[in-house]
């Protein structure tokens, strides 16, 4: 998990590389959707990565990367899984999308924090961690409409952060991001 500004930034690095270098042969739609996902996804370790380099402080920087970049990076996951991957045209689900993402800019408004001082650390985004179920209804719309290896991976990192880590939900982008990034570059 990211518990750094050097292990976020290398984390954020790594997955745009591989995902680019994958993007260059010869993949399915199935596949090349996945790689967009990823991008998406582990862009969430560059936001990191600055808050990591402000070092947390309550500053416009911490600010806006918590207000606005976490919001929309997080935002636009629901919204490439719902309406370009699995393409759903429901008017009660883009109204849906429009009430999570009003949620998710007015959860995550704020600073974000460290959830300790030591080299366990992990951001909280917002200051206030993020809940379970808010975690698990975020794996849902993400995963929608399966739940394949992704969100079973996903649900496992959940229960350790739960179980051990105290929370630190938000470094399980970083995992995650890694995990994926190596294994579409080990199966693709």
């Amino acid at each position: 998990m990211c518990f750094s500004f050097e292990v976020s930034l290398v984390t954020f690095f790594i997955s745009w590389s591989i995902s680019f270098y994958l993007l260059q042969k010869n993949l399915t739609t199935q596949q090349i959707h996945y790689i967009y996902f990823l991008l998406i996804y582990s862009s969430m370790q560059l936001a990191d990565s600055i808050l990591w380099y402000n070092n947390m402080r309550r500053n416009n920087i911490n600010y806006y990367v918590t207000s606005f970049m976490i919001p929309f990076i997080l935002s636009l996951q629901v919204y490439y899984n719902l309406f370009i991957y699995n393409n759903i045209k429901n008017i009660y689900a883009k109204v849906f999308f429009i009430i999570v993402t009003l949620y998710i800019f007015y959860r995550f408004n704020g600073y974000s924090s460290s959830i300790c001082d030591n080299k366990l650390s992990s951001p909280i985004w917002g200051s206030n961690e993020i809940k379970l179920w808010e975690i698990l209804i975020f794996i849902g719309l993400i995963f929608y409409p399966t739940c394949g290896l992704g969100c079973i991976t996903s649900l496992i990192f959940v229960f350790i952060a739960y179980m051990f880590l105290n929370g630190a939900y938000g470094s399980l982008w970083c995992a995650f991001a890694s995990l994926t990034a190596v294994y579409y570059l080990l199966t693709f």
